[in-house]
């Protein structure tokens, strides 16, 4: 019957249950508990049953008639305090892990019960206590005490608990983000102390790079460019450290050493795309208004044409439609769709501009690709039958003026450009009626 007991307890016992009590278990077994009553056994199936099918309440009740019977085991506490817990009765929960404590001290899986209800309560500082008492079982329960000394916003102490963690476990991602978490909620330069700590004790290059850029992300514009003079006495050869010399220097009004620092960078093979393109995508925005540097921009462009992104090509195409440099627009817009023939941006900015150079052929080739991928997008439908018009082929003009203008929602301007389009292609076929109609329509519209 002993034998029995343990089994329907296990079978009773949901997988996650089963893996947090293996130790209570362990300590707590049929044969701690002697010769049971057959009353208590059945009570104890019933409280294991009615808990199995979430009827708490009943489980409680079993519970307390075993309690009844032999009020020194732990265990008869701990499920209680489970199922408790399971109703939202935080209080009495706590009551039921504290017996259960009182008997058995020191046991983890109750510590662990007792630490969730006491974070259910919202209450961290005896969250905390038990906390350092699993960390013993544990050291990876210091990663919740740090979570809460963020939460409360003791950031030193958290800080230095996952330092501790980093030294005995190795440095890992999860604690990283929380470290983030504690620089971007804290108002006292935690993360500038803690760089030019690290610094102090052995300088490298990433500690400098990241101080770099906490103090450019703070406007410290003077701060950067010391450090990064700094850095390049420990490592005259880095590349990245031009990051904040191109940046300082075009600050400052020597554009000539920012244009050397903004290549050296795009030439890198160590700088990642994303920060090439943020440091041409700024150069970019300052010869719009600088436009004598246009050479320089040209020779950058140069150096970072390999690279791959798309976003970028996009811009350039909209500078130099800005400066009417139909030419070098279209150059950019075919490179932005060779890389990315899925855009719509590209797609659309790339065939509007084809029709506006009335390279028609391209431009209906363009449209009927990106109807492929968007047919109910009514502009693909007029630069198509725009193509096909400047085309000289009018059926195929009004195949796709017709099937697009069904598309155009609460757009008097388009459905007026779709109908100009159709006037236009039954006028090339002879069809003056239609063409009539269609003018009208237009003029319908616009007035």
């Amino acid at each position: 019957m002993r034998i029995l007991l343990v089994i329907f307890f296990l079978i009773w016992l949901s997988p996650n249950s089963l893996a947090q009590e293996d130790n209570a278990l362990q300590d707590v077994n049929v044969d701690d508990l002697g010769n049971v009553s057959d009353e208590f056994q059945e009570q104890f199936f019933e409280a294991l049953k009615q808990k199995g099918i979430e009827n708490y309440d009943l489980a409680i009740n079993a519970l307390d008639k075993c309690i009844k019977l032999r009020p020194e085991e732990a265990i008869l506490y701990f499920e209680k305090g489970k199922n408790q817990a399971s109703l939202g009765r935080t209080a009495e929960a706590e009551k039921s892990y504290l017996k259960a404590l009182e008997l058995k001290p020191n046991q983890e899986d109750i510590l662990e019960g007792l630490y969730e209800v006491y974070y259910a309560q919202q209450d961290f500082e005896k969250s905390l206590d038990v906390l350092s008492k699993l960390a013993k079982f544990d050291m990876q329960y210091k990663e919740d005490m740090a979570r809460i000394y963020v939460r409360t916003q003791k950031f030193d102490k958290a800080l230095a608990l996952l330092d501790e963690l980093d030294k005995e476990l190795g440095k890992d991602a999860y604690r990283n983000m929380i470290r983030e978490q504690i620089y971007a909620k804290s108002d006292d330069n935690l993360l500038e102390k803690e760089i030019l700590s690290r610094i102090a004790k052995n300088p490298t290059e990433q500690d400098y790079l990241k101080l770099i850029y906490v103090y450019s992300a703070e406007g410290e514009t003077q701060k950067a460019y010391e450090t990064a003079q700094k850095l390049l006495k420990i490592n005259p050869s880095s590349d990245a450290v031009h990051i904040a010399l191109y940046k300082f220097n075009l600050e400052s009004g020597d554009v000539e050493k920012a244009v050397n620092s903004m290549n050296i960078v795009l030439k890198s093979d160590d700088i990642e795309t994303q920060t090439k393109h943020s440091v041409l995508n700024d150069f970019l925005l300052f010869t719009e208004k600088n436009p004598e540097y246009e050479p320089e921009l040209e020779r950058a462009i140069g150096f970072f044409q390999q690279e791959e992104n798309t976003d970028l090509n996009q811009e350039l195409a909209s500078f130099y439609l800005k400066k009417n440099d139909k030419s070098k627009a279209l150059g950019f817009y075919a490179e932005a769709y060779k890389k990315d023939s899925t855009n719509p941006a590209t797609l659309k900015n790339y065939a509007l501009l084809l029709l506006d150079v009335q390279d028609f052929a391209k431009a209906a080739e363009i449209s009927e690709e990106a109807l492929v991928l968007f047919p109910a997008q009514p502009l693909f439908y007029l630069s198509a039958g725009v193509a096909y018009n400047g085309l000289q082929k009018p059926d195929n003009a009004i195949d796709y003026l017709e099937m697009g203008v069904d598309y155009v929602i609460e757009n008097q301007k388009m459905q007026s450009d779709f109908y100009t389009q159709l006037a236009r292609a039954f006028e090339m076929k002879g069809d003056s009626t239609k063409a009539s109609d269609y003018k009208k329509k237009a003029k319908d519209l616009t007035q």
